[in-house]
């Protein structure tokens, strides 16, 4: 992961992190830019949603829906699988 100085835009530097909970963390940045800025800053990196969920999830959410479903279509859905 790059960081870059929301001052100068150069390179920084992650000199140490802090976890908040499970998805969120403070990191901790020094710019490289020594001469020209030299300023320290906090990024927040966080876990913002999922594009693909995890292959269990998935199982689970057809699963449910399936479960839903009438006792009749749920049939009619297992003999279109086969039938395939």
């Amino acid at each position: 992961m790059r960081v870059i100085c929301p001052h100068c835009y150069s390179k920084a530097l992650i000199t140490s992190s802090n976890v908040l909970c499970e998805t969120v963390k403070d990191l901790y940045c020094q710019c490289t830019n020594t001469k020209d800025c030299g300023a320290s800053f906090v990024y927040k990196l966080s876990h913002s949603h999922d594009l693909n969920p995890p292959r269990q999830t998935t199982i689970q959410i057809a699963s449910a829906l399936i479960k839903s479903l009438p006792l009749e279509e749920r049939q009619a859905l297992q003999r279109d699988m086969f039938a395939s």
